[in-house]
């Protein structure tokens, strides 16, 4: 498993750091747009959607996605209260984490509706990040932020990892892991701030909560596997699992990081 988590890792995070670097809007968006079409299909096929139903649905909405982008006016509140109202469903859903478990059909179509607007405006919001003035790295910044954070996580929930976060969804998780994660973000806001000309509380204002709301997304993935009985999304990314095992954190921060990010520059 560590030996496949190695080679798929060398050999896709080059392409994918050059797509977010060097690739113009089209590159970049083909990249996001098969992040969107598999974490989607993933999606639909854990809330009990046949797998060839599910891949139709997926290239509907990642279609529909690539019109919006173009069509849709490019500021981020145009889109912003439609997060607020998704996400603050999926925390509701995490509150109540016994609601879901029967997989009824009112119950599988709400939670696939969630995920796929969620996954939708990830894909929008991150295409209008890559956007902006100094967006490819800006873009590069995101990322970086949700790898330290998951490293913070790791390495301190390993090491001193005793307390719980939410044991019914995600159990390897802790308070310490967390506590470890933002403190990693906080240094990483620090330093970038320094290559970025921006004040350094305001970096960290805007990166520590990003990087805490990205544990939501990763709960709300968790619940919605462990709710269909599997431990991963897919296999289609060896030894790391599917795309939404991946990208989980990133859907649910990107677009807040799209938003707030104008008001340090």
């Amino acid at each position: 498993m560590l030996k496949q988590r190695i080679i798929t890792a060398v050999l896709l995070a080059p392409i994918l750091l050059a797509l977010v670097i060097y690739g113009q809007t089209w590159g970049f968006a083909a990249l996001i747009a098969i992040i969107q079409l598999a974490a989607t299909w993933e999606w639909l096929k854990i809330n009990q959607l046949p797998a060839g139903l599910a891949a139709i649905n997926a290239i509907t909405l990642t279609a529909l996605t690539a019109v919006l982008i173009f069509v849709w006016p490019t500021a981020p509140q145009h889109w912003i209260i439609v997060y607020a109202v998704v996400w603050l469903l999926a925390v509701i859903w995490l509150m109540n984490h016994r609601w879901g478990y029967d997989n009824r059909p009112q119950q599988t179509v709400i939670k696939g509706l969630l995920g796929v607007v969620a996954i939708m405006l990830f894909a929008i919001s991150i295409n209008q990040l890559h956007e902006m003035d100094r967006g490819p790295w800006l873009t590069l910044v995101l990322f970086f932020l949700i790898w330290v954070a998951d490293i913070g996580a790791y390495a301190s929930g390993k090491t001193l990892g005793k307390h719980k976060l939410a044991i019914n969804i995600s159990p390897g998780k802790t308070w310490e892991g967390v506590i470890g994660a933002m403190i990693f973000v906080g240094l990483y806001a620090a330093i970038i701030s320094h290559y970025l000309g921006w004040v350094w509380w305001q970096a960290m204002l805007l990166m520590m909560p990003i990087a805490l709301f990205s544990v939501v997304g990763d709960l709300a993935a968790s619940l919605g596997k462990r709710q269909a009985g599997v431990k991963d999304s897919s296999q289609l990314l060896p030894g790391h699992g599917g795309f939404i095992d991946r990208f989980d954190s990133l859907i649910a921060a990107a677009p807040l990081f799209a938003y707030f990010l104008p008001h340090i520059q």
